[in-house]
């Protein structure tokens, strides 16, 4: 497999720390147990005191590694992985290792060969653990298997008999074999979390590339606000909802007035241009989330207003009017003013007579086809008693 890229083994070194840190609580149990059982060993004979003071010892250890265990897992939490800090917390494996090391010094005391056999398999059993527990994080396996394997293999070969000499070999051996092993788990953790990220990135990336086909595909292309497939789709939903819940739902349809003579006169380009003016103005007057403002086919636009009632729809649709109007686009063709201006159709439903979107927009349309015969640049609205109201 090809190394990572840099930003990654730092994203991997950062998963092996919180995965040491995680399992912190497995070789901590193992050291106590494993302690007990030297200590047991040593009961009755001339050790004893010494056997005692030195579990002790070792549970000390194990309060304050738990202690700093959860000062590390609250500092994650707060500012996220450092690298550096992940290292100097990796390094207080070595309490532990040291107080094992002590451990192996005991061998040189003369000690009963069941009690060596348990001092010798308690140390080596302990690395060994080591080496599935802490070896996520190098750091924290050498600074816990050095000072715990170091003096025993040392007590063994001064100890000048063929015994000692045999296992100081062995245990020499074998802590090789662990660190192979060490070595090698790492290597695996590492591979396993640079697949995971790759294949969560390639995910991540293939749900952006989705987003932003269906953002385009919602989108329209000269005006950058939504287009006519979504409207329908939001307008489908509502009026869905407005059966189910009754709230008001307004609709409005504007048409640039006389945009064919605009485009004439100015060219296809301006008159683009215009159209991406006009639907600025239009998007910003609709500030609530909710509410969705399209452009519904040439220079045409629509807008959903959710619970939104006939007297509210008609303060949008005249903020709109008077927006686009403030906007001073010059249009010397045009025979309603000097400059651009719209007509807008407003519709607003509240339930009581069940309309399709299809029937709705067909309101809104008429409405805005009567705003252009009387006059154009003035609004014409129908609300759900049937009232017709007009604002010019």
């Amino acid at each position: 497999m090809t190394s990572p890229p840099v930003n990654d083994e730092h994203r991997i070194d950062a998963a092996l720390f919180r995965h040491l840190v995680d399992r912190s609580a497995i070789p901590l149990v193992g050291s106590g147990a494993a302690s007990l059982l030297v200590g047991a060993s040593l009961a009755g004979t001339a050790h004893q005191t010494l056997a005692f003071a030195w579990v002790a010892a070792v549970f000390l250890v194990i309060a304050i590694r738990v202690w700093l265990v959860r000062r590390c897992q609250a500092r994650i939490a707060r500012d996220g992985y450092r690298a550096a800090e992940a290292h100097r917390f990796a390094a207080t494996t070595g309490l532990s290792g040291l107080i094992w090391g002590c451990a192996g010094l005991g061998v040189l005391n003369n000690a009963s060969p069941e009690s060596l056999v348990v001092i010798i398999t308690s140390i080596q059993a302990m690395t060994m653990g080591g080496a599935l527990t802490l070896a996520a994080f190098p750091v924290a396996f050498y600074a816990f298997s050095l000072p715990a394997m170091v003096p025993l293999i040392g007590a063994l070969a001064l100890k000048g008999d063929t015994t000692g000499t045999v296992l100081a070999i062995f245990s020499s051996i074998m802590f090789v074999l662990i660190a192979r092993v060490a070595k090698e788990f790492n290597g695996s953790l590492r591979n396993a979390w640079q697949m995971t990220f790759e294949r969560t990135d390639l995910l991540e990336a293939l749900q952006q590339s989705h987003d932003r086909q269906a953002n385009l595909a919602n989108t329209d292309g000269l005006t950058g606000i939504a287009n006519r497939r979504r409207f329908d789709d939001l307008l489908e939903r509502e009026a869905v909802r407005l059966q189910r819940t009754g709230e008001p739902l307004s609709l409005l349809l504007m048409d640039v007035d006389h945009f064919k003579a605009y485009n004439d006169t100015y060219g296809h380009l301006a008159g683009d241009e215009c159209l991406k003016r006009v639907a600025e103005v239009f998007q910003a007057m609709l500030s609530r989330r909710s509410d969705l403002a399209a452009r519904y086919g040439g220079e045409e636009f629509a807008a959903i207003l959710t619970e939104t009632d006939h007297r509210g729809a008609l303060q949008v649709a005249e903020q709109i009017r008077t927006g686009v109007e403030a906007l001073g686009i010059a249009h010397r063709s045009a025979a309603t003013a000097p400059h651009v201006t719209v007509s807008l159709g407003v519709v607003t439903l509240d339930g009581r007579e069940p309309k399709t979107p299809a029937q709705a927009i067909a309101l809104a349309d008429r409405e805005l086809y009567r705003a252009k015969r009387e006059g154009r640049n003035r609004i014409a609205a129908w609300s759900g008693s049937g009232d017709i109201a007009e604002t010019a």
